[in-house]
């Protein structure tokens, strides 16, 4: 039988929200279209037992330029009209953007149920979900619109949590790329053609900090921002490996960084706002994805067999570690990248390499036909498939020929017939669930059961007997990698109940037998200094 699509419009405090919506036009010059969806999945050339499916497509999603889950599995959508390229000053203010929702409620991996959460955004470039709502850059602002119950209903305004991010001079490389570090704070990104003095509202200069290129992350509990790391160019991905180590993804100079705190890498022009760096970090992989006998622009007319060949062309977007249950193991680990020009996913790998890591190019795989494809976003879902969003446009977002608004895709990319979970919502779930989510092989269960511990120590909820489960795990886990995620989940928890990770016990941290382990309790402990305080313990 086939599925009813249930289409809803969140109402309450903004009255009229959909009705008013200004209607997204076309500018794009150039003539036909994209393959239907079903072509696009149909011609797409794909290892052996993999599969591509068509989870929305236009009209129920346009213009996808980020994507992320919830605890109960559902896929948030921002799309972005107000976008008009580089040769009319870049924004159209007379269109909005919005935030929508997807949910696949049978299992069949199409989403049956569409709902438009927020329509008031003006420049819309990221949108991340936890704690109790969405947090959401809607440039100069992030912002976090509450939903506490998650009915999809705002139970509120917008709250503007910081400001100062560059909405003019920096054209196609803004701020974006919500994601939450497995610890608890909120990541994000930002390119190099402007400069940003991002601060809480109504903090002073001294107060803010300056980011030219690089990453960045916010505190919820703690209300900090923070620099993590300068360079690049124009980064649109960002993942943690099993070990949360960081990872960006970046375009021209280099494609992959390990975002090592207080690191100030290569960047494709101009000086790092630090005047006393001399020297700056190189990206980790042994290699790039175009052939280097040619000028990296050369792609914009065609890619050459030698690009092909290579990876596909300079341009990236969108990072995930895969760490999910439903692609074969070989694929677990590897770092996996969307090709702008070379219209694919690509595939690196990581391996230890002195103080960092090295990164060697795997096999590409899921090769896309439609000329239109612009994928955008790829993030793993609770079944162990990968979500890719992709933009539906000729071009690239900087040219001239206009943008195309009416078209967008979400695929689902699995390998054989993924386990579904039914019916999901983390957030809901008892201490006993959490537990066992924090060590599941997905670790799409894991990132989920720490959100909601965090959510539920914001909230004031005692955690009396989780703490001290978390406690003894970190501690006395066998497995590393348990004795890493049940420490992130008490630094987590930390910003609401302070005594969850006192200094003895990251202290003692700094004894274990894993490196990784000892590294994060000396990231944890300086995470705890505050700038004009002494080091703890």
């Amino acid at each position: 039988m086939a599925s009813v699509l249930l289409v809803t419009v969140t109402t309450g405090w903004l009255s009229g929200m959909a009705a008013d919506f200004p209607t997204p036009t076309n500018t794009e010059k150039a003539p036909g279209g994209p393959l239907s969806p079903r072509e696009v999945c149909e011609s797409a050339r794909l290892p052996p037992g993999f599969r591509l499916d068509v989870f929305a497509a236009e009209p129920d999603v346009a213009n996808p330029i980020g994507i992320c889950t919830d605890a109960r599995g559902r896929l948030w959508v921002a799309e972005n009209f107000t976008w008009a390229g580089a040769a009319v000053g870049g924004w159209d203010d007379t269109l909005r953007d919005r935030i929508v929702v997807l949910a696949d409620r049978d299992g069949d991996g199409r989403h049956d149920e569409r709902t438009v959460f927020w329509d008031q955004g003006t420049r819309v470039t990221s949108v991340a979900v936890g704690l109790g709502g969405a947090w959401v850059i809607d440039l100069p602002h992030l912002l976090f619109i509450p939903d506490r119950d998650a009915d999809l209903v705002p139970d509120g305004p917008p709250e503007v949590v910081l400001d100062g991010f560059d909405e003019t001079s920096v054209g196609h490389t803004p701020a974006n790329g919500l994601t939450w570090g497995p610890d608890g704070w909120l990541w994000g990104r930002h390119g190099i053609q402007g400069t940003s003095r991002i601060g809480l509202p109504g903090a002073g200069d001294s107060q803010r900090i300056r980011i030219n290129t690089g990453i960045w992350r916010y505190h919820p509990a703690r209300r900090i921002v923070e620099k993590v790391m300068d360079g690049m160019t124009n980064s649109w991905g960002t993942d943690f490996d099993a070990h949360g180590e960081t990872f960006v993804i970046n375009t021209v100079i280099g494609h992959l960084w390990h975002a090592v705190h207080g690191s100030h890498v290569e960047r494709m022009y101009g000086t790092d706002l630090e005047p006393h760096v001399y020297d700056l970090v190189p990206q980790i992989a042994d290699h790039v994805h175009w052939d280097t006998g040619e000028k990296w622009s050369d792609v914009r007319q065609q890619v050459s067999d030698g690009t092909s060949a290579a990876g596909g062309g300079h341009a990236h977007i969108g990072l995930m570690i895969y760490q999910g249950d439903n692609w074969p193991a070989e694929y677990r680990g590897g770092v996996f990248t969307l090709n702008l020009h070379g219209r694919r996913i690509n595939h690196d790998r990581l391996a230890p390499h002195g103080a960092s890591f090295t990164a060697t190019h795997g096999p590409d795989m899921c090769f896309i036909a439609d000329p239109w494809f612009r994928g955008m976003d790829l993030v793993t879902g609770p079944d162990g498939g990968v979500f890719i969003a992709d933009w539906s446009d000729t071009g690239e977002c900087h040219d001239h020929d206009g943008v195309h608004r009416t078209s967008g895709r979400i695929y689902r990319l699995v390998h054989g017939t993924p386990r579904h979970p039914g019916v999901v919502d983390v957030a809901a779930e008892d201490s006993e669930a959490l537990r066992r989510h924090l060590f599941a092989e997905n670790q799409w269960w894991s990132r989920a059961a720490v959100r909601a511990w965090q959510a539920r120590s914001l909230a004031g909820v005692p955690l009396g007997d989780d703490i001290a489960w978390l406690r003894d795990r970190a501690a006395n886990a066998e497995d590393p990698a348990h004795r890493l995620r049940a420490l992130w989940a008490l630094a987590a928890i930390a910003g609401g109940t302070p005594l969850a990770l006192d200094d003895d016990m990251l202290l003692a941290r700094l004894e274990d037998a894993d490196p990784f382990v000892r590294g994060w309790g000396v990231q944890l402990l300086l995470d705890g200094c505050s700038r004009a305080g002494p080091a703890p313990g």
